[in-house]
């Protein structure tokens, strides 16, 4: 299909239709809600994955998973895209981005040890830093006029006390931020500094806009790859979450880590998930290409909404389809509000901070990964409690 009639057929999404899905992101409102919420694309899936589903069917194929060609695929994939070279023989198939940062926080940390955290954060770092008995330690970003900033000052000064590892989310969930090259090498040579590892988040850089380019962080510099462990998969670029796989992506200074993945681990990546993966990052047939320049016109007409309103404050994102929006006028819980008042469930601020934190108060993450008719809708429902 060209990105034309791919786009038509985003267009033609219905509520009543999405609302028949069992997963979470529609499953979990009210019939007059509207869930924007969930970090889950509404999107038909790319027809190369429904095609490998329904061959596994044909074929009875659900035993136990062969995962040379799913890494080799991963490989070819980000030397395509990222200009990223990476041996398959220091990959590992682990079942989700969470189990492999969970192995790679394991081994490169010990209970006790702190871990750098930039706030606003995915709220699953920090319930699995709090299970692993690793403290947090919180570095605010910084807000702004031209958009999210790393205070460098507050890492250096956090790693000084004795934190042991950064864990990055590049692309940044929820504010959206592309870490650019400059940023990413000062946090290796703070990194470098003071002898701690950069765990990094990347499932998100599938989905960069498309004014800008994306640089995982152990590509960056010989520095950077010294020290870093990266966690990748086509789970949000391609919005199969459910079909379990991804890769922990190792560097020789950290191979040590692929020592704590045990046969069975990587044997719970799911076959379905092996096999769409691997035909996915071959060719998916123009597919996410639709998908970004689709994500760029939400996010113009999210810029144009924005614009409109000086009650509301968002710095453009510029990868992924989740705006970190500032709406603190609505009061201390901005989320209870558009819900009760606008049938619209977001994700509160506060979800993305240790408690106590001041990082996520009075914003919320809104997802705008819809057709632009339902987005159209999913606004107006905003604008008429902002209003």
């Amino acid at each position: 299909m060209t990105i034309a009639e791919l786009h038509a057929e985003f267009d033609a999404l219905r509520a009543d239709e999405l609302r028949l899905r069992r997963t979470q992101k529609w499953s979990q409102v009210e019939p007059d809600v509207l869930p924007a919420w969930l970090a889950e694309m509404d999107y038909p899936l790319c027809q190369v994955a429904r095609t490998v589903l329904r061959e596994l069917v044909d074929r009875s194929d659900f035993g136990y998973p062969v995962l040379g060609e799913y890494l080799a695929a991963f490989a070819d994939w980000v030397a395509r895209e990222q200009h990223w070279r990476v041996d398959p023989a220091l990959l590992s198939p682990v079942c989700d981005v969470m189990a492999g940062l969970e192995a790679a926080v394991r081994r490169l940390t010990e209970p006790g040890d702190g871990v750098v955290v930039l706030t606003p954060a995915y709220p699953p770092f920090l319930v699995m830093l709090a299970h692993l008995d690793r403290p947090i330690r919180e570095c605010p970003l910084r807000h702004t006029d031209d958009g999210w900033r790393i205070d460098f000052d507050a890492v250096a000064d956090t790693l000084a006390a004795g934190a042991r590892a950064i864990l990055l989310c590049h692309p940044h969930n929820p504010t959206g931020r592309v870490w650019s090259p400059a940023e990413l090498q000062a946090i290796a040579e703070l990194a470098d500094r003071y002898g701690a590892f950069v765990i990094s988040d990347e499932i998100h850089a599938p989905l960069r806009a498309g004014d800008q380019d994306f640089i995982p962080y152990a590509a960056v510099s010989e520095l950077a790859a010294s020290h870093a462990v990266a966690v990748s998969s086509v789970s949000k670029g391609w919005n199969v979450p459910g079909l379990k796989s991804a890769v922990l992506v190792c560097q020789e200074s950290t191979k040590h880590v692929l020592d704590t993945i045990p046969p069975y681990e990587k044997m719970r990546t799911a076959v379905p998930g092996i096999a769409v993966a691997t035909a996915l990052w071959r060719d998916d047939d123009g597919w996410l290409t639709a998908v970004r320049s689709y994500l760029d016109r939400a996010r113009d007409r999210l810029q144009a909404w924005v614009d409109e309103r000086p009650q509301v404050r968002w710095h453009r994102g510029q990868a992924g389809y989740l705006a970190w929006l500032d709406v603190r006028e609505l009061g201390p819980e901005p989320a209870e509000v558009l819900l009760r008042k606008a049938r619209v469930r977001v994700v509160p601020g506060t979800d993305f901070a240790p408690p106590g934190s001041a990082a996520g108060q009075g914003f919320v993450r809104f997802n705008h990964a819809t057709s632009l008719p339902l987005l159209e809708e999913l606004l107006a429902r905003l604008g008429s409690v902002l209003n």
